[in-house]
């Protein structure tokens, strides 16, 4: 490490410390340049905790010592350039340098593993006089790095002016230093020795002493309460790592984590449980684990199997040697009511239960020639899990359409239903699932989307608004009447976009109702219909029935026919705000396609306030993105689209990925929108019935920013990649 570095050490911030922190905790595999990471982390740690005006961690190298971080306090040179460049060389010199075994008091700490502490009144005054540092000394302190060997030495030399002591270190200060040294050193061990394993409790220390967090070793240190627990769940503690003490307020919590810093399980675990971390301790993982064992023993005790860390290995094999190759064997109806009944019931519970922690949003389950393939759409993404016997089909379809209450004697025709997963599952996974079956070349097809039950809405700004749409569709939502139509196809997230919508209006004194197929979120304060096509309760049958309740808002979750979209235009235009989702490409497409249900142009201008388009893209992960400039094709797409010129510096996934995306560059999504907000100009344009294509330059010209416009902004700011901006929204042709 050049000087110019070690004279930084003492001025990183809290935030890089951390982020540092988390990039060495977090690498199964550290490399070299993760020592020089700890070695700056402790040295900054040193220095900022004694107040020392010079600092030297060496570490032993081949039988010889090393110089490794030398800091000089601005302090000793003051306003004199010459002598701070004289310092600047000799720290640089002294990084080349390397001494032999036993030199110096350095030498001597290594050797017998013991600190050294002279003080300038003390009677090892003397030496220090001898010391050949080009400044005064006055007080030193020397200790070891040292696990199950001496690895190194940490040397302080005067304390800063400031500090008010006279330059002199104290006894605390040597319990300060010694502190630092003990935990720092077996992570620096770990960095240099890869078969020397950091155990949960020195990880944990070391966590906690860097994040300043009180650290939790014993239970009985710590207050919890079981009620809390017990209504968070073990499958949302697993999941998140997160244990839930005490509840600090009407809505917050203390927690325990094993690492405080992974910000993703902390924002994961206020959605599910809908309460604020208000405190944070740290625990070591094996205390974790004592903790859920002694909290949830019916979990712990359960056969693997049935343990909420899933493995499908087990009730795969136990699958295959029941349908072995050229089985014929069939499994009855009556055989797979009852899950202890028959290895089917159990795989298909756990390719549920994976697939919820996994964080997919579907699950397609496909028959094909010669076998039978499990797919999870994961971040907008299918991907194949497993492959299983094709024999196993048949006797999965059944049991999943016993689940949902459908007709098994039914294998022509498709079928739609729902499964209330927690009354198959003896663990706390309150999911939905909204099940679409049908037939295929090669046998019936089954696709589950998951409702999470647990997860909350997101806040709006959370959802990928640009700062001027979020301005726009806020204005929009709070309108006393008109009509709010999102498009996009399925699992673009229109329904979390209205949810958040209501939840920024959601007040004691507005009546909000929906009618909702399926109901996905439940909402505080919202009244929340279901619809049953099956005993004839349909969108057109509830919004005449909320027309006659008083209501403020009505949200419907999808305008599907002629009737259900002029019950809605008339609710707009009588004094209510009607918010509902269409199936369209684009904002003014949704003009067109109303009109294609029969609504007369003047009614859809007169009722319409805007029209939000929206896509979902992959965020590129923050770990393991690079930066490039783009250039060519891409630097062109971007200034046609932004209206301006670069240069763009943009990101593209690292190739292979990380273990925090597992490998595949993306964690997590991004909104992009399109709102078209009505105006004058607006009116005009659907009132003469113009093409779609002239509709989006007029919206355009006042002010509209359309779907691939804002995927460009979302790659400017680093949030996603062209390739998959471009993968999603192909450019705009009439710009």
């Amino acid at each position: 490490m050049a000087t110019a570095s070690s004279a930084n050490a003492s001025n990183l911030t809290g935030t890089l410390r951390r982020s540092l922190l988390i990039k060495v905790i977090s690498k199964p595999a550290p490399s070299r340049e993760d020592v020089n990471t700890v070695i700056e982390l402790t040295a900054s740690k040193v220095v900022e905790s004694l107040q020392a005006q010079s600092m030297t961690l060496y570490l032993v190298e081949g039988g010889e010592i090393a110089f490794k971080q030398v800091y000089y306090s601005p302090t000793l040179w003051g306003t004199d350039t010459d002598k701070e460049m004289s310092f600047k060389e000799t720290a640089r010199k002294l990084l080349l340098l390397k001494l032999p075994a036993g030199t110096g008091n350095v030498g001597k700490v290594i050797q017998t593993g013991e600190p050294m502490f002279f003080s300038g009144k003390g009677s090892d005054a003397a030496s220090l006089k001898n010391m050949n540092v080009g400044f005064e000394v006055n007080s030193m302190l020397t200790v070891p790095l040292k696990t199950n060997i001496v690895i190194g030495a940490i040397q302080v030399l005067n304390k800063e002016p400031a500090a008010g002591t006279g330059g002199q270190f104290t006894t605390k200060d040597l319990s300060v230093l010694r502190e630092v040294a003990e935990y720092s050193s077996t992570l620096i061990q770990r960095m240099l020795d890869p078969k020397y394993q950091l155990s949960a409790d020195d990880t944990a220390k070391f966590i906690a002493k860097f994040t300043e967090l009180p650290l939790i070793t014993k239970i009985e240190d710590v207050e919890i309460e079981e009620k809390l627990v017990e209504i968070t769940g073990d499958a949302i503690i697993r999941r998140e790592g997160i244990f839930p003490c005490k509840k600090t307020g009407a809505d917050t919590v203390s927690v325990l984590m094993t690492n405080p810093l992974d910000y993703a399980k902390r924002e994961a675990f206020q959605q599910a449980t809908e309460l604020t971390i208000d405190e944070v301790k740290v625990i070591p993982a094996s205390l974790l684990e004592t903790l859920l064992k002694k909290f949830f023993k019916d979990a712990s005790s359960a056969k693997k199997a049935e343990s909420t860390d899933v493995d499908l290995d087990e009730v795969t094999d136990m699958i295959g040697n029941a349908y072995a190759e050229g089985s014929t064997s069939e499994v009855k109806a009556s055989d797979l009511e009852s899950e202890d009944s028959a290895p089917i019931i159990q795989l298909t519970n756990r390719i549920i239960e994976d697939a919820y922690i996994s964080g997919a949003s579907d699950i397609h389950i496909e028959p094909m020639e010669k076998d039978l393939l499990v797919r999870y759409r994961i971040d907008g993404v299918c991907a194949e899990k497993l492959r299983l016997p094709k024999q196993v089909a048949n006797a999965m379809v059944t049991r999943l359409k016993i689940m949902c209450n459908l007709d098994i004697s039914e294998r022509r025709l498709p079928q739609d239903g729902r499964i209330v997963f927690k009354k198959y599952t003896k663990k706390n996974i309150d999911i939905d699932l909204r099940v679409a079956t049908g037939p295929m070349n090669h046998g019936e097809k089954i696709v589950m989307r998951i409702l999470d039950k647990q997860k909350s809405t997101l806040p709006l700004p959370m959802l990928g608004f640009s700062e001027e749409n979020l301005t726009k569709y806020r204005e929009c939502v709070r309108q006393p009447y008109g009509m709010i139509l999102h498009c996009g196809p399925t699992g673009s997230g229109k329904s979390m976009t209205l949810y958040s919508a209501l939840g920024e209006v959601n007040t004691p004194d507005v009546n909000i109702q929906t009618a909702e197929d399926p109901i996905e979120y439940t909402l505080a304060g919202i009244n929340q219909m279901q619809m049953n096509r099956q005993i004839g309760l349909t969108f057109e049958r509830a919004l005449r029935c909320y027309l006659r309740m008083d209501p403020d808002i009505i949200l419907v979750g999808e305008i599907r026919d002629k009737e259900t979209a002029q019950i809605a235009c008339e609710a707009a235009l009588t004094g209510h705000l009607l918010v509902s989702t269409l199936h369209t490409n684009d904002a003014p497409s949704t003009v067109s396609r109303m009109g294609e249900m029969g609504i007369e142009p003047f009614n859809i201008s007169a009722s319409l306030v805007c029209v939000c388009a929206q896509r979902l893209l992959r965020r590129v992960c923050k770990n393991c993105k690079t930066k490039y400039v783009a250039e060519g094709r891409e630097h062109e797409i971007l200034k046609k689209a932004l209206g301006e010129d670069g240069p763009f510096e943009i990101f593209k996934p690292a190739p292979g990925g990380c273990h925090i995306c597992g490998g595949s560059g993306y964690k997590g999504r991004v909104g992009i929108h399109e709102l078209m907000v009505n105006c004058e100009q607006i009116v005009e344009a659907i009132n003469k019935e113009v093409e779609v294509a002239d509709l989006k330059r007029v919206c355009m010209k006042n002010g509209m920013k359309t779907l691939h416009q804002d995927s460009m902004l979302k790659v400017k700011m680093g949030l996603t990649t062209m390739e998959d901006a471009l993968g999603n929204v192909p450019p705009d042709l009439i710009l």
